[in-house]
């Protein structure tokens, strides 16, 4: 095996950048590996929602990095980087620290995208941190009264928005009017056909509205402005809008341009950047080359950052990288408190069952998160006896 001299550096420890790192630690235990990233602690994000109800406490989902990579022999910095320099393989941080690499694996993943529409950033709530959801969570709680306008709109028809449009009405009943905006003529359109149905079954059964083919032109601190496929235009007001109308990857500066399509990094198929083999990207920051399949999902990510420190491992042994190849699992999606849908691992399911098998699956796609996790992933594991049949 050849050595190293210079660390493996991680930038970005989402789904992707963790499995990456512990993989590489797993497969090879001489490496130096060291990780990146701006937050101080990890995001369970497919279970936001359930933090968002009370379902499961935040702590239990969001351990801190310290935890996760503890006795493990990874090396994690709590900071950001701001730019890249490839010819010298350099790093450089938010407080101008400069780290040398020998192989790069960039996965720092994506946040909110406004599309530039007025008024977005100013006056909407977004669902995608912690913090979002603890600030959502706070607004919706204040008292209303008769008369006030109890108008929620939710921007985008996507998983994300139909899963909180689901917990929402179920937490506060009929405390708010909900309508989901969506600019193409269904919702889910990416989804699988059993959860797209069972999502459309819900929201018939819970009173959600959706309106579709309508697109947001600008926010305002009262109002929300809509136009549809017959470019009308139409003004609402509301007690709230929420934001889940797509993401866009978030990306350090670089000393030179790199290929990109739609902002993300090109990579082949091997999980490279074109022109730069010691370097890979994963996860919702990248775009594998004639291929445009693979979803933006955890479940992506994940697979990535295991193929990638395989690839590493062969790369630093002189050895033929293997093409990445995305194993879709089927699709799991919340819909409301106790209730699911699964489309996948050989079966289709809704409701309550299907709720609690959601909770195990997640619970073993877990990283080892040590004590922090300890009470949740015992619970969802004694659940396992009821599906041993399945899994």
């Amino acid at each position: 095996m050849n050595t190293i001299k210079k660390p493996i550096v991680i930038v970005g420890s989402g789904f992707g950048g963790i499995n990456a790192a512990l993989n590489l630690r797993n497969n090879n235990p001489d490496f130096p590996i060291l990780v990146i990233d701006p937050k101080n602690q990890f995001e369970f994000k497919p279970l936001l929602y359930e933090v968002f109800s009370n379902e499961i406490k935040s702590w239990e989902v969001n351990p801190k990095f310290d935890s996760i990579y503890a006795n493990s022999g990874i090396t994690f910095i709590h900071n950001r980087v701001n730019f890249i320099d490839f010819d010298k393989n350099i790093l450089i941080l938010q407080d101008d620290l400069k780290i040398e690499f020998e192989y790069l694996v960039l996965s720092t993943g994506s946040s909110p995208n406004d599309f530039s529409i007025k008024g977005v950033k100013e006056y909407c709530s977004f669902f995608n941190t912690n913090e979002d959801q603890i600030n959502l969570k706070k607004l919706l709680d204040k008292p209303t009264t008769v008369g006030t306008n109890n108008k929620i709109f939710i921007i985008g028809a996507g998983p994300s928005g139909v899963e909180l449009a689901c917990k929402i009405r179920d937490i506060y009943k009929l405390k708010f009017e909900i309508i989901i905006i969506e600019k193409t003529p269904e919702i889910l359109n990416n989804s699988k056909t059993f959860n797209k149905e069972e999502a459309e079954k819900t929201f018939e059964k819970k009173n959600i509205n959706v309106m579709k083919n309508c697109s947001v032109i600008e926010v305002t601190n009262e109002q929300i402005v809509l136009t549809n496929n017959l470019n009308q235009v139409k003004n609402f007001s509301y007690f709230e809008v929420i934001w889940t109308a797509g993401i866009k990857p978030n990306l350090p500066e670089f000393n030179k341009q790199i290929q990109k399509i739609n902002n993300k990094i090109l990579i082949n198929k091997n999980l490279q950047l074109q022109d730069f083999p010691n370097i890979f990207a994963i996860g919702d920051i990248s775009q594998m080359e004639n291929n445009n399949s693979s979803p933006v999902t955890a479940q992506v990510a994940m697979q990535q950052g295991e193929h990638v420190a395989l690839n590493l491992k062969l790369l630093i042994n002189n050895q033929k990288l293997l093409p990445f190849k995305f194993n879709d699992k089927g699709e799991m999606m919340s819909l409301g408190i106790g209730e699911a849908s699964i489309s996948g691992i050989g079966l289709t399911l809704s409701g309550k069952l299907a709720f609690d098998l959601r909770r195990v699956i997640y619970a073993s796609k877990m990283p080892k998160f040590g004590k922090s996790l300890k009470s949740t992933a015992s619970w969802f594991l004694e659940k396992k006896s009821i599906f041993k049949n399945i899994l």
